[in-house]
């Protein structure tokens, strides 16, 4: 997706600078481009280093770890635990099988 954003870039580039009467000049093409290059940069920097730089969450379990009791509003306002979840049967599940139960966590600094 890089490599087409900058070959677009480019071929815009390389017309504003062919053709200057059609894109009002050379200047407003470069600054454009400069514009394009500044907002890849911060991007770029957003995505591959500020992001890496977030706080570790020291009291989070890791992959594989069981997860503490809990007990949780749905999105009906009925309050679910954990140990809800891995006791009561499910339908189309023979009895006696071992349960389980997928958490999936997202980090809030949005």
């Amino acid at each position: 997706m890089f490599a087409a954003a900058g070959g677009l870039l480019v071929a815009g580039v390389h017309s504003a600078f062919a053709n200057p009467e059609m894109y009002r000049g050379r200047i407003v093409g470069l600054i454009l481009a400069v514009l394009s290059l500044g907002a890849v940069g911060v991007f770029a920097y957003a995505t591959l280093y500020a992001s890496r730089q977030l706080p570790v969450a020291g009291c989070a379990p890791a992959v594989g770890d069981k997860a503490p009791e809990f007990a949780l509003a749905d999105t009906s306002g009925r309050i679910v635990a954990l140990s809800m979840l891995l006791s009561e049967p499910m339908p189309g599940i023979q009895e006696g099988k071992p349960r389980g139960v997928l958490l999936v966590f997202y980090r809030g600094y949005w």
